[in-house]
């Protein structure tokens, strides 16, 4: 079948089913609207190719051109697209579903309202891509390249990124909830705006990050080092701190509401007008930290050392600090009596 009449098949509205194109020049291809079944592209020549609204279904496009080709709107379920070149391919509101993408070519690329499901990335290269408002949901990631990678309101969730190429990749407003970095070096790194939910930070080197604004609730930043690091306005309830060396880091309106901060240490942080209600931090280390009008309130502070603490209206309301070296309280604000009776009375009432 020629390209010619592949096209007229397709102005037909005829299903193109089981027939092979492998090797074949395809290339500049008016195939706007095809549905395809089962039908073999390999190694096809498709650069420049109209294939807007395609329809592919388990069909082989593994090592074909797309060079430049046209996928706007287009749908590919349970394909094969290893090795597929699509540098410079129009993919918007192109779906991908548990379709095999190892080793494709999305360098720059735009992903716009692109959807990638359930889908094989091993070792894919996204470098230089722009995705906005793009979903990329439960896919292989190991060895993904998301170099100079731009990310705006986009979607990333449940992504293995611990061997990812990482570098000049820029995020805002973006979803990496349950993301993995652990053990990686990420100085410097921009986060600010993205919602990093149940992200795994362990052992991460993010000296100087820039988590201005993120939510992190419950994300795992044990044994993490934040030196520097800008948390300003960042929400980390229920997060995991344990260890994790947070020395001269921003955390200005951060909440930080049940987070576990056992042992870490927060040397000349900035907590100014943070939340820290309920923050479990025995054996923690404060010393020189501003705590200018922080709420501490109901905080755990057994053994922490708050050494040249600056105290400015500092909520201390119920704080359990056994054995905590406080050298001075100038500036806090104890318990307050009224407050404690009012929240203990469902106590008494059992009593």
């Amino acid at each position: 079948m020629t390209a010619d009449e592949l096209a007229k098949l397709i102005d037909d509205g005829g299903l193109i089913r089981k027939v092979s194109f492998a090797r074949s020049n395809l290339a500049n291809a008016a195939l706007l609207g095809g549905v395809f079944d089962t039908v073999d592209f390999s190694g096809a020549d498709l650069h420049g190719a109209a294939l807007g609204q395609a329809v592919f279904t388990q069909c082989s496009l593994a090592g074909a051109n797309l060079d430049g080709a046209d996928l706007t709107g287009a749908t590919l379920v349970e394909c094969d697209l290893s090795g597929t070149l699509l540098t410079s391919t129009q993919a918007g509101k192109t779906k991908f579903v548990r379709t095999n993408l190892s080793r494709a070519q999305f360098a720059r690329t735009p992903l716009v309202h692109t959807t990638i499901v359930a889908c094989d990335l091993t070792d894919t290269v996204f470098a230089g891509a722009r995705l906005e408002q793009a979903s990329i949901l439960k896919c292989t990631t190991t060895g993904i390249d998301l170099s100079d990678t731009a990310w705006h309101r986009a979607a990333f969730l449940n992504a293995d990124l611990r061997t990812a190429k990482l570098e000049g990749m820029q995020m805002s407003r973006t979803a990496m909830v349950e993301a993995n970095f652990a053990g990686r070096s990420l100085s410097g790194f921009g986060f600010a705006t993205c919602m990093l939910n149940g992200t795994d930070f362990t052992g991460c080197d993010l000296t100087d990050a820039d988590f201005t604004q993120c939510m992190l609730v419950s994300a795992n930043l044990q044994d993490a080092r934040l030196p520097g690091a800008k948390l300003g306005r960042a929400v980390l309830s229920e997060a995991l701190l344990m260890r994790a060396d947070l020395s001269g880091a921003d955390l200005s309106q951060a909440i930080l509401v049940g987070a576990d901060a056992t042992g870490a240490t927060f040397s000349r942080a900035i907590f100014f007008q943070s939340t820290a209600t309920g923050l479990i931090a025995p054996e923690a280390t404060f010393d020189g930290a501003d705590l200018t009008y922080a709420d501490f309130s109901h905080a755990i502070l057994d053994r922490a050392t708050l050494r040249g603490v600056i105290l400015n209206r500092t909520n201390f309301h119920a704080i359990s600090d056994q054995d905590a070296l406080i050298p001075s309280r100038v500036g806090a604000l104890a318990t307050d009596p009224d407050r404690r009776t009012a929240e203990t009375w469902h106590e008494r009432a059992r009593d």
